[in-house]
């Protein structure tokens, strides 16, 4: 989290000397009401990927690529609003230009605390395609020699099934319970159960225990 402070910090930084070499008044970027409901809306956004259980880290991962949509929205509707107003059409380039500070309060928020938890997956990964096996034409992919991925040999051990067996994968390349269901297309809900499978079949209750046990398996 300290190198993201630092990371926020030099955005910061940059911005302000950007806004000083343009002559440019940094306080038309402040507006304590956007920051506000920018911060409402990332909240509403993010409600229905929370569940019970789910990590801190893992949590303010998603609200900070929440923010990044929430601002997209904000700025969308304050642009249709300022064109909808047919008065002072003086000063319309100027608004339109404020319109999109909700995109980068929403960045900001996605700088500082989009840090995805990093899982060691290189030993499981090592020798094995991306679907958990050796490539069809690999040197040692034929004949009695084949060498069984780990992945595989974990899945076969413990009788996964085909949906469990793409979702241990998804779990291991760090994936959160989210991410899984936007890429499989599935509820959050069904990945949490087939999640509570794997630990019930495999005897165990975290992640990182999980990528453990298969590259000790």
């Amino acid at each position: 989290m300290r190198k993201k402070w630092q990371i926020f910090l030099s955005i910061v930084l940059y911005i302000i000397i950007l806004t000083c070499a343009m002559d440019f008044n940094i306080l038309r970027l402040i507006d304590l009401q956007l920051v506000f409901l920018t911060l409402v809306g990332t909240l509403i956004l993010t409600i229905p990927f929370y569940e019970k259980g789910i990590g801190h880290q893992e949590l303010l991962y998603i609200f900070g690529r929440k923010s990044i949509e929430t601002g997209f929205i904000q700025t969308f509707l304050l642009l249709f609003a300022r064109l909808q107003n047919d008065a002072g059409y003086e000063r319309i380039l100027s608004d339109l230009a404020l319109c999109f500070r909700p995109l980068l309060y929403g960045f900001c928020l996605f700088i500082l605390l989009t840090e995805k938890p990093e899982r060691k997956t290189a030993d499981i990964k090592s020798g094995c395609g991306e679907s958990g096996a050796q490539p069809p034409d690999s040197p040692d992919s034929s004949g009695e020699e084949q060498k069984t991925c780990p992945l595989q040999e974990f899945v076969k051990t413990y009788g996964l099934t085909k949906r469990e067996t793409e979702i241990t994968q998804l779990v291991l390349q760090g994936k959160t319970n989210a991410e899984i269901a936007e890429t499989l297309f599935i509820s959050d809900t069904t990945v949490k159960k087939h999640v509570s499978n794997i630990f019930e079949k495999t005897g165990i209750n975290r992640r990182e225990e999980l990528i453990i046990k298969i590259r000790d398996e």
